[in-house]
């Protein structure tokens, strides 16, 4: 019997790849509910492929008159969350920032798995949640590459033997850049990616490097991996995802093929295996011709890394909610043209300055408030 699938955000890079993957293997999954942002053209192809589909959702609800679905279909953000009354088997949360956390809880709440490419949702609600909850697979399952190669690694080894626990970092689309430049950059030269094909504000993210930021977070509450042992290394080739280091010097490392389909069919199928290089041969790892050089991230040039690496390890949880909801209003002011990469630095690391130590929200109420005053005072 094929697992019902809710996918929040199908137009996405994520959503895009958990489709395919879906329809390569119809028998083990189906999709009966979605949620799109602008792109209904895409929206209605994708229907046309899934008869299974129950309902739909926009988030305008101007757009829902141009979609072409005989189902039900919702908008705004009430309508969203709607689609968890499909009462799916798991659902994948590919929502970009902020906007994916209410679904996450809500989803957790009624007992329904939530195959998470949401970094936001963790780090917003992680401590609301508590780490008993996060680091249960029966309930959240990582999607991002890092996330999906650590699971893999730290479900077969001693806890107790380890002495460092890496992700890894592709530098982002400005790694060749000095320092002074970086922060002069625009967004037309922050979004041209090197390796990832993803959606603006993570494009922005990776060349600011906040998101291995929001990385480290999320391993925090995932993994339950001490603050202290977690480290990123800058792997420009984007060969091996994540890392182990043992306490007798020996290392492990996942590697795997730069695209989401490995991660996403790990999430998809976990605790099982997919067999997916059979039906995608493209994703069968070679390791003949691969660069395997590290270097340590450049806290100088990545500033917000470094204020990342600070709030973990004094276990600042509201820092880190100032941390990813301040970085949101900085990205959209950079989109803009309003500001440069400088004044992404500024604007996150004065948030998360303003807002450190303080006793983090423990109601869905307190959250949205603090959501709230952290976006007036970024603006």
């Amino acid at each position: 019997m094929s697992d019902k699938i809710v996918i929040f955000g199908i137009t996405g890079s994520i959503g895009t790849n958990t489709e395919r993957l879906v329809r390569a293997y119809s028998d083990k999954f189906e999709i009966i509910g979605c949620s799109a942002g602008k792109n209904i053209t895409l929206l209605n192809e994708i229907i046309l492929r899934h008869q299974s589909l129950k309902a739909v959702a926009v988030s305008d609800a101007a757009d829902a008159e141009k979609v072409k679905f005989s189902g039900e279909i919702y908008s705004g953000e009430e309508g969203i969350i709607r689609l968890l009354d499909l009462a799916p088997d798991k659902i994948v949360m590919a929502l970009p920032g902020k906007s994916g956390w209410k679904i996450t809880i809500e989803a957790i709440k009624r007992g329904i798995p939530v195959c998470l490419a949401n970094k936001e949702s963790l780090v917003i609600a992680g401590y609301y949640l508590g780490q008993k909850v996060t680091s249960d697979r029966t309930k959240i399952i990582p999607i991002d590459s890092e996330h999906a190669a650590l699971m893999q690694l730290l479900e077969k080894c001693d806890r107790e033997t380890l002495a460092k626990v890496y992700i890894t970092a592709s530098g982002g689309a400005l790694r060749d850049m000095s320092a002074a430049e970086m922060e002069n950059a625009d967004a037309a030269a922050a979004l041209r990616h090197p390796v990832w094909s993803m959606g603006q504000k993570v494009t922005i993210d990776s060349a600011t490097m906040l998101n291995k930021g929001l990385e480290l977070f999320e391993a925090f509450w995932l993994f339950d991996v001490e603050p202290e042992k977690l480290d990123v290394l800058v792997h420009p080739s984007v060969n091996v995802h994540a890392a182990l280091l043992f306490k007798d010097g020996s290392a492990i490392s996942q590697n795997a093929v730069g695209n989401m389909l490995v991660p996403i069919a790990a999430a998809l199928s976990y605790p099982e295996m997919l067999d997916v290089a059979e039906k995608f041969p493209e994703m069968n790892f070679e390791f003949t011709g691969k660069n395997m050089t590290f270097q340590k991230p450049d806290l100088i040039k990545y500033p917000l890394l470094k204020t990342a690496f600070e709030l973990l390890r004094n276990r600042d949880f509201s820092g880190m909610v100032a941390y990813a909801i301040s970085d949101e209003t900085a990205v959209s002011k950079f989109l803009k043209g309003e500001i440069k990469v400088r004044g992404i630095h500024q604007t996150v690391q004065a948030a998360t300055a303003r807002f450190s130590g303080l006793k983090p929200p423990s109601s869905i109420e307190e959250i949205s408030d603090f959501i709230k005053e952290i976006e007036d005072f970024a603006i």
